[in-house]
């Protein structure tokens, strides 16, 4: 009882359900749902995907290889593909739409209205079976990419038409374009300040560091070959003068006087020529996951603890805004699905179809491991929150 408290204060999510959807068109088109294949797996499964795939690509002598991270990927071995789970559930099933399936859209999915017409439509027999299969250790969260904009507000939309949203009110959802974009946004941080600090370490030549100080002490070494006692006494002596004759101003009087110029301490010698000593390297900042940044790696590595993706819910707008409240896009790469999958895979699958694009999110989310798990725990939205793509319309009727 008191793992199962701690799971929902923390939002530790149990069972991942990856979720993509093929419909008649685009948000604006009101679609209809032709095909839906969702894929569920448990939170420990999916974290084992990475960790296995870790073991694959180390070499014999055990040194890591480069495929572990990320974007390093990009010039050097590509990363393996993560091996699907044991423990996989899978639910795909299709529709009749009651639109018209056009060319263009027949030949990108391969769906046409003469293979679904005899099939039934979204209904609440769906809506029952869609809730049947999602029936998995909770928190339980649909995850979809770019489905905070398209998966999500569109299944919504059918629920809310045959009036059963209430049924899924514990359900999450995370949107995993948002979630590689923020991980990557952190790796190239992360790149950047490795970078600044090994350019600072290389500038830095302890030979000339050395012929300053043996230039100092030769100095300090010259001016404290006399005596500082010697010195002071001669000062000292030189600025007194004695008076009038004692028998004028009796024996036992003198009258001194001391020379208006002040008596100097020597100082410690400054050098002369500053221009040759190196800088001080400055310190790396901490860890934007870490609040020790000795612990801390970068994302892709299997050991990164990206432990402020819970400690505040500023992190991702601290990542992914800048000053002007805009967000920041890297424009030099592509974030569809299959071009991240061909970026870390050098292989591609066969798009639009709705169980190889879940399986193919499966596995670019086995790869980020640990760094996706944990963006979701903290960024996860609430499927009730999600607004519907399109509403049923009130039919017309005469009184």
């Amino acid at each position: 009882m008191e793992k199962s408290s701690k799971a929902r204060e923390k939002n530790e999510i149990q069972t991942f359900v990856f979720l993509d959807l093929e419909a008649t068109g685009l948000s604006g088109d009101d679609p209809r749902i032709l095909e839906i294949a969702m894929i569920a797996v448990s939170r420990e499964d999916l974290l084992s995907m990475k960790s296995s795939n870790d073991k694959e690509v180390k070499s014999s002598n055990g040194i890591e290889n480069s495929a572990t991270h990320p974007d390093s990927a990009e010039d050097k071995q590509k990363a393996s593909l993560p091996h699907l789970p044991r423990v996989v559930h899978k639910y795909v099933r299709l529709y009749y739409p009651r639109k018209l399936i056009t060319p263009k859209l027949e030949e990108i999915t391969g769906l046409n209205n003469d293979l679904l017409h005899r099939l039934p439509g979204f209904s609440r027999s769906s809506a029952d079976a869609i809730r049947l299969f999602l029936d998995f250790p909770e928190p339980v969260s649909l995850v979809a990419h770019n489905g905070g904009r398209y998966d999500f507000p569109l299944l919504k939309a059918e629920l809310n038409n045959v009036g059963c949203t209430e049924m899924f009110h514990g359900l999450q959802c995370v949107d995993t374009l948002k979630a590689f974009k923020d991980i990557d946004a952190v790796h190239r941080k992360e790149v950047h300040e490795i970078e600044e600090i090994t350019e600072l370490a290389v500038s830095f030549s302890f030979e000339d560091l050395d012929v300053e100080l043996m230039e100092e002490e030769a100095t300090k070494k010259a001016r404290c070959e006399e005596p500082l006692e010697k010195k002071v006494n001669q000062a000292f002596h030189s600025t007194c003068i004695s008076g009038p004759s004692s028998q004028a101003m009796g024996d036992n009087q003198r009258i001194l006087e001391v020379s208006a110029i002040p008596l100097l301490t020597p100082v410690k010698d400054i050098p002369t020529n500053m221009n040759n000593i190196p800088a001080t390297p400055h310190k790396p900042r901490k860890h934007l996951f870490s609040s020790q940044s000795t612990n801390a790696l970068t994302p892709g590595t299997p050991d990164f603890n990206p432990q402020t993706f819970t400690d505040t819910t500023k992190v991702r707008r601290t990542l992914s805004y800048g000053g002007n409240g805009k967000r920041k896009r890297d424009v030099t790469k592509s974030y569809k699905q299959i071009d991240i999958y061909e970026r870390l895979f050098d292989r591609s699958y066969e798009v639009h179809k709705a169980e190889a694009d879940c399986t193919a999110m499966l596995q670019i989310c086995g790869h980020y491991g640990e760094n996706f798990v944990k963006w979701a725990d903290s960024f996860a939205d609430k499927f009730v929150d999600v607004k519907p793509m399109w509403t049923k319309r009130k039919s017309f009727q005469y009184n």
